[in-house]
């Protein structure tokens, strides 16, 4: 033991060593245990994540700095300034002679081994924390709360925010993070947008991330799909359309792109002007085969400011595919009634879910507050057929839920805040989605348009029937939307 003590720097020899010493032991230990619990699973709060992985691996080094910053210190306070040079040559002959000092050299090599491995660990595990899903949507809770609701019950949950807001590449892994810097302080400064914008200018193109599992080449051919609406009306009366989608892909009979994928193929580059900062209003476009112009487009408005010239790719239609609401209070209702949530043999259930959640003005609603509207609606709307207690608080809770889900007051995020332009479903606006290009207005200069026929990219099968209706080949297929 006492030639153990004998090793060790005199390591409070003067309060810049001392504060030095208390700082690196005290956070490499903390470092040291939250490793060991996280090596076994433990799982992490947010904030104390931030504070362990983040903070400490920063007061380890500004300890293990100020260590050698008080030895220096003092030694300047006891040798005369003969020169640097003669000092370290000094310090070099007293450790070829000096047994002891040979020994604090080895301990001090030893410790800067065991400071490598301890700092490096934390350091790749600081990286892993603030690359989760827990850091993205919980960290920044009020600012990433619509967010990460939404991605919760979204197709890509079991998908990392960093495989599609990074991708792999060390390059965009700094470059997000130094914009993260600025997201940061805006959090911390309150100067953040309310609701956050959309697009994403940043976003690193979808070619490296949404194509590393999602192949457009690949043949879909033609799809299915089914929109189901319900009406306000006593029975609530479910209505349904099914479309046949020409996704299309590679035609493995010709090796030709066809259906709505051609607008990606490799061999056709669609470019189109940005007029606006939703990405709404669009400009010229362009469409390029095989490098070369093939014809170009214009709007018959008037030419305003471009704020950028995109190519298009995944995105600009599938520009909502994590984070998904839904788009109005009726549409939210309809797919609480067509999953079985919301009991359509209540009478008059979808007009009164609908009419109590509209209002998206209103706090994130609590299950007394809907159950209250909703007796309220019936008392004055329809007295003779309001539910019974059980019903309502039942309905009530689902009503809440969907609200909920939807609505964040704190950030703006109202009814139709964040459209989808997936088909052009888009609320009131009409030129939203596929109708921005295809709106038979935009012209080439020999007169061709870009079309807005409906057999373009689907054929309707069946339009606002009952399901019971529905053909027996596509019953058994019936989805929501």
């Amino acid at each position: 033991m006492r030639r153990v003590t004998q090793m060790l720097p005199r390591l409070w020899t003067n309060w810049v060593t001392l504060s030095g010493t208390i700082l690196t032991t005290v956070s490499g230990c903390i470092l040291v245990l939250t490793l060991a619990i996280s090596f076994f699973g433990e799982s992490q709060n947010p904030y104390a994540g931030a504070l362990v992985f983040l903070v400490f691996p920063g007061l380890f080094v500004f300890g293990l700095i100020l260590i050698p910053l008080g030895l220096w210190w003092e030694g300047r306070r006891k040798v005369k300034p003969d020169g640097a040079w003669a000092i370290l040559q000094s310090a070099f002959d007293t450790a070829l002679k000096d047994k002891k000092v040979r020994r604090g050299m080895l301990l001090v090599g030893i410790a800067t081994l065991v400071n490598i491995v301890v700092f490096g660990a934390s350091g790749q595990k600081a990286i892993q924390y603030v690359d989760s899903v827990e850091f993205c949507g919980t960290f920044c809770h009020t600012v990433m709360q619509p967010e990460h609701v939404a991605y919760q019950r979204s197709p890509h949950q079991r998908v990392a925010c960093v495989d599609c807001h990074i991708g792999p590449g060390a390059s965009w892994a700094a470059k997000a993070k130094i914009s993260g810097l600025r997201q940061v302080l805006a959090v911390a400064t309150g100067s953040f947008s309310h609701p956050i914008p959309t697009p994403v200018e940043e976003l690193r193109p979808a070619r490296d991330t949404c194509e590393q599992c999602h192949w457009p080449a690949k043949f879909h051919g033609n799809r299915i799909r089914f929109f189901t609406h319900y009406a306000d009306d006593e029975t609530n009366t479910a209505s349904t359309t099914a479309m046949l989608m020409k996704v299309g892909g590679v035609d493995p009979t010709t090796g030709d792109y066809r259906g709505i994928h051609w607008h990606v193929s490799p061999e056709v580059q669609i470019q189109y002007e940005v007029l606006d900062r939703s990405r709404e209003k669009i400009g010229d476009v362009t469409v390029r085969q095989d490098g070369k112009v093939k014809q170009t487009y214009t709007p018959p408005h008037e030419k305003a400011e471009v704020l950028e010239v995109r190519t298009m790719d995944c995105v600009d239609c599938h520009n909502r595919p994590t984070h998904i609401y839904d788009q109005t209070p009726a549409r939210a209702v309809d797919r609480g009634f067509f999953v079985g949530r919301l009991d359509a043999k209540i009478p008059f259930l979808h007009e009164a879910a609908v009419a109590v959640i509209t209002d998206d003005t209103q706090p994130r609603m609590q299950e007394e507050h809907v159950i209250a509207g909703l007796a309220s609606y019936y008392d004055k709307e329809h007295p003779e057929d309001k539910p019974g207690q059980e019903q309502l608080n039942s309905a009530g809770r689902v009503l809440a839920d969907l609200y909920s889900i939807n609505i964040f007051p704190e950030m703006g995020v109202k009814w139709g805040t964040y459209p989808s332009h997936l088909g052009h479903r888009g609320g009131d606006a009409d030129q939203r989605g596929c109708f921005r290009c295809h709106n038979d207005e935009h012209k080439s200069e020999d007169g061709e348009v870009i079309s807005q026929d409906c057999d373009v990219c689907h054929e309707i099968l069946h339009e606002d029937e009952p399901p019971s209706s529905l053909p027996e080949s596509l019953r058994a297929l019936w989805q929501v939307d």
